[in-house]
């Protein structure tokens, strides 16, 4: 049984939930012990996006495996501009195929507990459909795993390569932080909870910046008629709507962050 139907059918065994649900990934974690330790604190079913080769890694990947919360690898991918910004065991479009996997199962290694894996950057690469070929692939063998796209741009091959080798596929929706502003977060956050309502689910990705932080602890405390749920289990869920109403799984267009 492939992971996706593995991920349908544990939903599907519950009771058909009611209520819209949404994911919420903190990227960018692992070098700066005050702001992981800030976003560990979140209250809810908040995944964790952690980068390889960060000093923190494994010590933050087994807090937030002991809260029961996700744990994502935030995999470095070469970006249209500001790659020095990349950081270490980034995969890049120049490299053939067995540097490819070599780099991308030694940054799997470096971070525990996965549950799956988004992308840091990436906007040259995830275009690249031949090398997410490559690391689909890769993932699908591992067997537990699901990718996120942070859909850094529109022309991601990254669904139609998941799709190819059934993989476990969502994308962002909306990225709640690209402005350090209170009450620009606040309307983000809004703009996630009304495209759950639309859906049925939606996720955001936000980063570990104090008026991030600090809008999140005030709007997760505060919510109502809404479900915080990890990557994987949100992901089961609408397998598991799609299985039952007949369709596939399509993950929604978004608009992207920056040319990363």
């Amino acid at each position: 049984m492939s992971l996706l139907a593995a991920l349908a059918l544990g939903a599907c065994l519950e009771a058909a939930p009611v209520t819209p649900a949404i994911a919420l990934i903190i990227d960018d974690l692992g070098h700066r012990p005050a702001a992981d330790s800030a976003a560990l604190a979140l209250p809810g079913a908040v995944t964790y996006a952690i980068l390889p080769y960060s000093p923190g890694a494994a010590g933050l990947a087994r807090a937030v495996r002991a809260t029961g919360r996700e744990v994502l690898l935030h995999l470095p991918m070469e970006a249209e501009a500001n790659n020095h910004l990349l950081g270490p065991g980034a995969l890049r479009a120049d490299m053939p195929h067995r540097e490819f996997v070599d780099t991308l199962h030694r940054a799997l290694r470096e971070v525990p507990y996965l549950s799956g894996v988004n992308n840091h950057m990436g906007s040259r690469l995830t275009r690249d459909r031949r090398r997410m070929d490559w690391l689909m692939a890769e993932l699908s063998a591992v067997g537990h795993l699901v990718y996120i796209d942070s859909r850094t741009t529109a022309a991601s091959a990254a669904a139609d390569a998941a799709g190819a080798a059934r993989l476990p596929y969502a994308a962002r929706d909306v990225f709640l932080d690209n402005r350090q502003d209170q009450r620009y977060i606040d309307r983000q956050f809004d703009l996630l909870l009304a495209r759950a309502a639309q859906r049925g689910d939606a996720i955001g990705i936000a980063h570990p910046h104090p008026a991030t932080l600090a809008v999140l602890a005030r709007r997760l405390r505060a919510l109502a008629g809404l479900r915080v749920l990890g990557v994987r289990e949100l992901i089961g869920e609408r397998a598991c709507r799609a299985s039952r109403d007949g369709a596939p799984v399509v993950a929604a267009r978004a608009g992207v962050k920056r040319n990363w």
